[in-house]
């Protein structure tokens, strides 16, 4: 593949991921209200049942996020197994998980970091595709005498293209220019702190399934 072609996909895919981590990280920002909600129903008892079932959840949604980021790295992503049920034991046996622990670490990493990737990769592409949208319909009734390119009205052709092209290339330089490497790197974060370290070869943080069923996460 041409090299130049190879860099216009990549900055389509990196983009996509980012935005998608946008709406999924605001996701995130609200089961993180739900899973302490769940913790404090345990007092009840009702939260024996709903914590672990969270806690699942978060698993599934963790795993699709590591194989979202695996594909976009071009590495092999990891499973995890499940425990089944509910109760004091499932659940005691989920929190001494590592992996559980992980997981919720990734949550709260995502919730902020997956917002703020998706809004720099919004705001370089809608802005770059605005940009020229506007610049090209600025005289039109809907448009006409409202455009603004970095705060300077459009009134005629040349502040049109003069302005809009300024705009654009800030635009693009943030599209192009930041938001490949740092959509690849918030994908190298999340992946590392869902897995464990790895020395010579061996994870050092051995992931525990605990005793009792389980299922493949």
């Amino acid at each position: 593949m041409n090299p130049m072609n190879h860099y216009g996909s990549r900055i389509g895919e990196t983009t996509v991921h980012a935005l998608l981590g946008l709406l999924t990280g605001l996701a995130s920002l609200v089961f993180l209200p739900v899973l302490l909600v769940c913790a404090l129903t345990c007092l009840l008892g009702i939260g024996l049942v709903l914590l672990p079932a969270a806690l699942r959840f978060l698993r599934v949604w963790a795993c699709w996020h590591e194989r979202r980021a695996a594909g976009l790295l071009g590495q092999d992503s990891t499973s995890r197994p499940q425990q089944a049920g509910s109760g004091w034991a499932v659940l005691r046996r989920q929190l001494a998980d590592p992996a559980t622990r992980r997981e919720l670490g990734w949550l709260c990493t995502h919730a902020i970091a997956g917002v703020l990737t998706g809004i720099v990769a919004l705001a370089g592409a809608g802005v770059s595709i605005g940009t020229v949208l506007a610049a090209a319909f600025w005289w039109t009734p809907p448009l006409a005498g409202e455009v603004q390119f970095l705060g300077v009205a459009v009134t005629d052709w040349p502040g049109a293209l003069e302005w809009g092209a300024i705009q654009l290339v800030l635009a693009a330089a943030v599209w192009i220019l930041v938001v490949p490497p740092l959509t690849l790197l918030g994908a190298r974060i999340g992946r590392a702190v869902l897995n464990p370290p790895v020395v010579r070869g061996r994870p050092v943080e051995p992931v525990s399934s605990g005793a009792g069923r389980t299922v493949d996460g």
